[in-house]
């Protein structure tokens, strides 16, 4: 029996979020505001349910066919039923929403000019792989599901990425029965990364098979043992006076080149660390780091990544940046700075999707002196940690949102605050 649904808004992770008749608040992956649906239901409780979209009775003005053939089955792109143009609207509603509790209006939730596309333009993605004799099939997760769903072609992908990605096919038969790829691009050439496969003879010698022009790079770790054939690295979003950042695929970067160049520059602004001492906690390998130390006194950065801190210790050492690289916990060294003496006229935090958490946010709160420019990929975990950063005496001066993932619900979110008293 289907249940016919009134949607009213975007949940955070981007569900369409209605009413029935009775009250029962709904939640339905694939709908918009505006819509009327029919659902079958997944899952119910006393207030609220989970269902599955069923048919759209009444679509909403930003309603499209989705652009890729596999939409209705891959989980990889979750918003390609809502037209390009106005996804980064939606994402701004979603965070304003999520941070209402701590801004005046919604108007004080800005979204960034948009730059670049909608489609092929992931530089970085993660396939998984089901490998069954000589046959891959090579793709992205079903939505909610470990089935995998095989991807020839991938509209958002960067060509250059896709075309690597389709090379792996031809060595299916030295690959584990299932495992995963990562890949990455400078916009130019690729790299890809193979956990789980061990790096003997036989699949190193497959590997080097795969390199060209484009493909100048194939990292192998099975167990306690790695090894590359190509490029161990590649040097990406150099140019325009911003040092590269160097990065392999099993370290982190942003998948959008052009609109993490507008985030870059935007931390930088907000922190304004000219002549500061900087502190950057989940540093990564350093993609805030190149820009805080153009003009900071020191930089000094901390990530729990081992990898992510050599490369940035690399790179700085080679570029002449005053970075000082470390490996380690950020809420551990927060406390540590908290319960000390040893103060940051500005902290720049960038953390995964489980946010700082409460504790390592009130440190926070004590150990920078004017600014706190906090980046975000969860805005539920953002408000979580936002709180205790305001009770412990810095004011929001400016949200700004990101559409650093077009055709997915995924959003990056900047908040600056200031300690009251500094401009």
């Amino acid at each position: 029996m289907t249940i016919r649904v009134q949607i009213r808004s975007l949940a955070h992770g981007g569900e369409g979020v209605g009413q029935q008749e009775d009250g029962l608040t709904w939640f339905v992956p694939g709908t918009l505001p505006g819509e009327v649906v029919e659902v079958e239901t997944e899952r119910r409780k006393a207030r609220w349910a989970r269902g599955r979209l069923v048919q759209v009775v009444e679509p909403g003005p930003d309603r499209v066919t989705p652009p890729c053939s596999l939409a209705d089955r891959c989980g990889g792109c979750d918003w390609q039923h809502i037209a390009a143009a106005r996804q980064a609207e939606h994402k701004r509603t979603i965070v304003a929403d999520q941070l209402r509790a701590l801004v005046a209006d919604e108007g004080q939730v800005r979204l960034a000019p948009r730059v670049g596309s909608a489609r092929g333009y992931r530089r970085r993605a993660r396939m998984h792989y089901v490998r069954e004799g000589e046959t891959l099939e090579l793709g992205f997760y079903a939505t909610r599901s470990r089935e995998v769903v095989d991807a020839p072609k991938c509209p958002v992908l960067r060509p250059e990425l896709e075309q690597a990605f389709s090379r792996l096919r031809a060595i299916a038969h030295i690959l584990p029965p299932r495992g995963e790829v990562l890949g990455l691009s400078d916009g130019q050439r690729t790299m890809l990364a193979l956990p789980g496969v061990r790096p003997d003879d036989t699949t190193l010698e497959a590997a080097a098979t795969l390199l060209d022009e484009q493909l100048v790079g194939v990292l192998l770790r099975g167990g306690r043992n790695q090894a590359h054939v190509g490029r161990a690295k590649l040097e990406i979003d150099g140019g325009d006076g911003l040092s590269s950042m160097w990065a392999n695929p099993f370290t982190f970067a942003q998948a959008n080149a052009p609109v993490n160049r507008a985030l870059v520059k935007h931390v930088t602004a907000m922190a304004r660390p000219d002549g500061l001492r900087v502190l950057e906690l989940y540093a990564g390998a350093g993609n805030l780091s190149r820009a805080l130390a153009k003009t900071a006194r020191r930089v000094w950065t901390l990530d729990d990544d081992r990898e992510a801190a050599g490369l940035l210790r690399d790179m700085a050492s080679a570029q002449r940046l005053p970075i000082n690289s470390k490996h380690g916990s950020a809420p551990n060294l927060l406390q540590r700075l908290a319960d000390g003496d040893t103060r940051y006229e500005v902290v720049v935090v960038d953390p995964p999707r489980a946010g700082m958490g409460e504790a390592a946010a009130a440190a926070l709160a004590t150990v920078a002196e004017r600014r706190v420019v906090y980046v975000s990929c969860d805005p539920a975990t953002l408000a979580r940690d936002l709180k205790p950063l305001v009770a412990g005496g810095l004011r929001l001066v400016d949200v700004t949102v990101f559409d650093m993932m077009p055709m997915t619900a995924q959003v990056e979110v900047v908040v600056t605050l200031a300690r009251a008293g500094t401009s």
